[in-house]
């Protein structure tokens, strides 16, 4: 009965320290730097974030220990929430989703479907985070980088449509279109 107790209450506290390891930090960029190096400012292990996004609000409100902090989107970078990081642009939060030689984001917009308009994934592109955020196309992709004809070309000759660009590899666990650049910088370094 004491063995059954023990091993009951060894399960609770490992169970406890589970979720204690899986609360995610919630908290506010304030410059790319700061991006860069994990510094949140107002973190905290609750998700307080008001985004303000309705009608195109500019700022966001951050909840911090009962105390409201309203922050103007364009004077920030980003912002951490449920181990996400987003960046603003233009007042708008996009998802980075890969950072890896330029940035790819995502965002849900609505767009027009057979029966009214529905939430779908577009994609987008930064040369870095200081740039600003372009719409993910062969077209901004081939202008973004005139220099490396090898991977404009091979943007031209993999990719059908606009579309295809946001292709994932599960077993490479990459970007397709990262697969293109990274091989373009391979060759580039080998001459």
């Amino acid at each position: 009965m004491k063995t059954s107790i023990k091993v009951l209450f060894a399960a609770i506290l490992m169970v406890q320290g589970l979720n204690l390891k899986a609360q995610s930090t919630t908290g506010v960029y304030l410059n790319e730097n700061d991006y860069k190096d994990h510094k949140l400012t107002y973190a905290s292990n609750t998700d307080k974030i008001q985004l303000n996004e309705f009608l195109g609000g500019n700022t966001i409100t951050v909840i911090k220990d009962g105390k409201k902090v309203s922050l103007t989107k364009n004077e920030i970078f980003g912002y951490r929430l449920a181990n996400q990081d987003y960046r603003f642009y233009n007042n708008v939060a996009y998802k980075i989703i890969d950072t890896a030689g330029f940035i790819l984001y995502s965002r849900e917009k609505l767009t027009q479907q057979a029966k009214g308009y529905k939430p779908a994934e577009q994609y987008f592109y930064s040369i870095n985070d200081k740039q600003a955020v372009k719409d993910l196309t062969v077209e901004n992709l081939t202008a973004s980088f005139p220099q490396s004809a090898d991977f404009r070309y091979s943007l031209l000759n993999n990719f059908h449509s606009d579309a295809d660009l946001a292709a994932y590899d599960k077993v490479a666990k990459q970007y397709e279109v990262k697969y293109l650049y990274f091989a373009h910088k391979r060759v580039m370094a080998s001459n």
